[in-house]
């Protein structure tokens, strides 16, 4: 397996936001994956933080710059930009990375839980697409477990943060600040606006005014009508395009006062002039960058505790994919091996194996009788 991709560690949003997905971008481009680049699995992970690309073939270098043509190509970057901006990681390093993004070692905000379920929305996409194939099932399986023994057995997740509880946060501190009340949020229904809304709501802020296609709430095309009377703007969707324009929020607005405009999306929703606005602030998700670094001090101590289940977990991974690879590959030989004593087969493996190795085995061997 091999994986490409780029996250908040390096890039800020707005060139993350080039490389995100959307549900149907990432089936579109699986089947460029497939018919284009001889790509047998796939996964596409894209959240507000990272987007990456998980890929399994013939690991050819140039396999590899075939998908990283594709992607410059379908993202319509210049590849030479995108050289400079992609991380890679092979073979077990990237079984490695996957493993520490699923269990939330990786995140902005570390041992968040909303990655896990991000991931598995990822690679229940590639299954519905039919592009998981036997070493993407074992690798993602074998990540997904990582990351639920850790929430389990380590406090990394224990007092959960989110972006969603970080945005709270900052909203209740600008409410607090300027005296107002009123939120307009557009993506209540969704993931993270719901998680906002509630934390909102558990911090006694409860004059929110949700914007969607259900009944019961603001529709859609009259969102620009709330804004003069909100003190919040917040917009959490899966838009590729912006829901909060800077010429029609000028409009909208009459009366003079602060306004804090929240972007919890990948790609934003709200356009950066609208800062230029008077007594307008625009906040996105990186801003919520030293907000994570403070939380995550609080949770290194129990990062030693997840590292070693990481390891462990990870080892049994790469156990199962030796495995399994050797099995579809040998399988025949294998029979046969069976068939013949295992004394036949141990001297032979003493001619094969250099000494370190057959010390290893032996020891092996030596624990199975104890």
């Amino acid at each position: 397996m091999y994986c490409i991709g780029v996250n908040y560690k390096k890039l800020p949003i707005e060139i993350r936001e080039r490389y995100a997905f959307s549900k149907e971008e990432q089936v579109e481009f699986y089947k460029k994956l497939r018919k284009d680049c001889g790509c047998i699995g796939a996964v596409i992970l894209s959240t507000c933080n990272r987007s990456e690309i998980y890929f399994c073939g013939d690991m050819s270098e140039e396999q590899v710059h075939e998908v990283e043509e594709a992607l410059a190509v379908f993202k319509d970057i210049a590849r030479e930009d995108l050289l400079g901006q992609i991380y890679r990681y092979g073979a077990e390093d990237a079984l490695g990375h996957l493993f520490q993004v699923t269990s939330g070692l990786d995140s902005m905000i570390l041992g968040e839980d909303e990655i896990l379920r991000q991931v598995k929305d990822a690679y229940q996409v590639a299954v519905e697409c039919e592009m998981a194939c036997n070493e993407i099932h074992i690798s993602f399986q074998g990540a997904m477990s990582s990351a639920k023994s850790i929430k389990t057995n380590t406090l990394l997740s224990k007092t959960p943060v989110s972006a969603g509880t970080l945005a709270a946060n900052r909203i209740e501190e600008f409410l607090q600040k300027t005296a107002g009340s009123k939120v307009l949020m557009v993506g209540i229904t969704g993931k993270i606006g719901g998680i906002l809304a509630k934390n909102l709501r558990d911090k006694g802020i409860t004059d929110i005014v949700g914007v969607g296609r259900t009944k019961g709430m603001v529709d859609f095309s009259e969102r620009y009508c709330y804004v003069d009377e909100a003190d919040v703007i917040v917009s959490a969707t899966s838009s590729p395009h912006y829901i909060f324009l800077a010429r029609e929020t000028t409009d909208a607005i009459r009366h003079s006062k602060h306004r804090l405009f929240v972007d919890l999306a990948v790609p934003r929703d709200i356009d950066r002039d609208i800062r230029k606005l008077p007594l307008c602030e625009v906040v996105d998700i990186d801003d919520f960058k030293n907000s994570a670094e403070r939380n995550n001090m609080l949770k290194l101590r129990e990062t030693d505790k997840a590292e070693m289940i990481l390891e462990e977990k990870l080892e049994e991974t790469k156990k199962s994919i030796y495995m399994s690879t050797f099995m579809e590959q040998n399988g025949t030989h294998f029979t046969d091996l069976r068939e013949r004593s295992f004394g036949s087969v141990f001297f032979q493996l003493k001619e094969q194996l250099d000494a370190k190795q057959l010390k290893v085995m032996l020891e092996a061997i030596e624990r199975l009788q104890a």
